[in-house]
């Protein structure tokens, strides 16, 4: 790496870390504990995620929402990760590690160049969320959307974790490296948690731009859009009409082999922005965005039943062929992988 390149690294890092101390500090509560009572509710196993108090989602969506829209690292970190197109994968990932430890989640770990940290739920830590997106690559002009996009995945740890609450199971929060292959890494984490994917609620991934997110993509899934729609009936997000839900299932990069497995999978349907195709990323949209991610991920996992079940491997050939995603696979010369086992579900 260049002389200039490793000097401009290092003004990246410090920089994250003088924005994350203040970050960090707000992440203990003032005495007298003004959460007390939700965390006490949070306790309460029979809470749904409805919008009849005292349900855990009814406490955690308005923090969820306020920490997003309030004063917090976003847009540092958003302004960090799009001028860091072109440093060495390795720097982004040990930058990527720290913005999470900042966020106060509960552990974070690298696998080869994806990032994982975690929120561990209070009941079921075995069973999980995925809140994902693509960290970024080494070519120089970056994508705007992998910066924006990673840097909602960061702040939506941080602000589930400053509402206090802690869902009934964990959520993982995986940055996903090396997008000059975008399905590499992804296949890569799918393959190593091959085991775990039995408890694995769903994934949701965001990805392609920074528009207005208007409702989402359920991968060929109508079984899972009740309870989609039922993460957005608290206030306030019961007023942004985020109900636009589609079962398509398009061939995308990190969801596509969560989808093979047999995993619920959400891929956010978006507005075009004209401030964004203008000019750059709008922040208060990101805003929003964000605190639509911190929302689901949180009434998924908080959920007493799971959004729906992981399908066989039959059931996979079924959506394939009923989406159409079958003839996209083969098109793009993926098919054989699936046809011959090496990909996917397992018979």
């Amino acid at each position: 790496m260049s002389r200039n390149k490793i000097l401009g690294l290092g003004v990246l890092l410090v920089r994250l870390f003088a924005v994350a101390g203040p970050a960090a500090a707000q992440l203990q509560p003032a005495e007298p504990d003004p959460l007390a009572r939700l965390r006490a509710a949070a306790n309460d196993q029979a809470q749904v995620c409805t919008t009849t108090a005292p349900s855990a989602c009814a406490l955690a969506t308005p923090k969820i929402v306020a920490s997003a829209i309030g004063p917090s690292p976003l847009a540092e970190n958003l302004r960090l990760l799009n001028t860091a197109g072109g440093t060495r994968m390795a720097q982004v990932v040990t930058w990527a590690v720290a913005a999470f430890r900042a966020a106060g989640v509960d552990k974070v770990h690298t696998e080869q160049t994806n990032v994982v940290a975690e929120i561990r739920g209070r009941e079921k830590p075995g069973e999980f969320v995925m809140l994902g997106a693509t960290l970024g690559s080494e070519l120089p002009g970056d994508a705007p959307d992998s910066a924006c996009n990673a840097a909602l995945v960061i702040e939506a740890a941080r602000d589930i974790r400053m509402s206090g609450l802690r869902p009934l199971r964990s959520i993982r929060f995986v940055l996903f490296g090396g997008e000059e292959q975008p399905m590499s890494d992804s296949r890569t984490y799918v393959r190593a948690h091959r085991a775990e994917l039995d408890g694995a609620i769903a994934a949701v991934i965001f990805d392609q731009g920074c528009g207005r997110v208007t409702g989402f993509s359920l991968g060929g899934r109508p079984d899972i859009e009740s309870g989609v729609r039922e993460a957005f009936s608290v206030a306030p997000v019961n007023s942004w009409d985020i109900s636009r839900n589609t079962f398509d299932a398009p061939l995308r990069a990190s969801n596509f082999d969560f989808l093979l497995e047999g995993v619920p999978n959400l891929l956010p349907n978006r507005e075009a922005d004209k401030q964004e195709a203008a000019s750059g990323v709008n922040l208060s949209t990101l805003q929003r965005n964000t605190a639509v991610a911190g929302v689901l991920a949180f009434a998924l996992a908080e959920h007493p039943t799971p959004l729906g079940p992981r399908l066989s491997r039959a059931g996979v050939a079924a959506l394939l062929q009923d989406s159409g995603l079958d003839e996209q696979m083969k098109a793009a010369g993926l098919w054989p992988e699936w046809e011959s086992t090496q990909r996917g579900r397992q018979p």
